[in-house]
């Protein structure tokens, strides 16, 4: 079992493994950017580093999503990259080894899988994957 992070995008419920987590912070002051477009909203400052925040509705194609006021950072080994998201709900016990595959979205690999729970299909992230779009987009 793993502890996993459930939030919505859209109207999905997605999870984050508590392991990719460094903390979750609310209302933290977002600092503008100059020539930020795309998913990149800003940076905060976190504990004297300045991390970029990733609005993750919009860099998976939920534009004009509202964000909830915590935000999710991601530990260094995820470049302590900061996420927004739609609503962040609770955190669940998830057996990883029950996943199911999942269809791409719009050609992204960013969910490795699909898991039920009471009812509810919860899309695994891929946090490498998500990094791996980022990278892609440059942003």
């Amino acid at each position: 079992m793993t502890l996993t992070l459930l939030f919505t995008l859209g109207e999905d419920i997605y999870g984050l493994e508590i392991s990719a987590i460094q903390e979750i912070v609310e209302d933290p002051p977002l600092y503008y950017v100059p020539r930020a477009e795309g998913a990149l909203v800003g940076a905060i400052n976190f504990h004297s580093q300045v991390l970029a925040v990733i609005d993750l509705s919009a860099l998976l194609g939920f534009p004009g999503e509202k964000r909830d006021h915590r935000w999710v950072v991601l530990t260094p080994q995820f470049k302590s990259l900061v996420l927004t998201v739609g609503s962040i709900h609770r955190i669940v016990n998830l057996d990883l080894s029950e996943l199911q595959s999942s269809p791409s979205s719009a050609g992204v690999k960013v969910v490795r899988g699909v898991a039920n729970l009471d009812e509810m299909t919860i899309n695994l992230l891929d946090t490498n994957e998500v990094i791996e779009l980022l990278n892609n987009q440059s942003i």
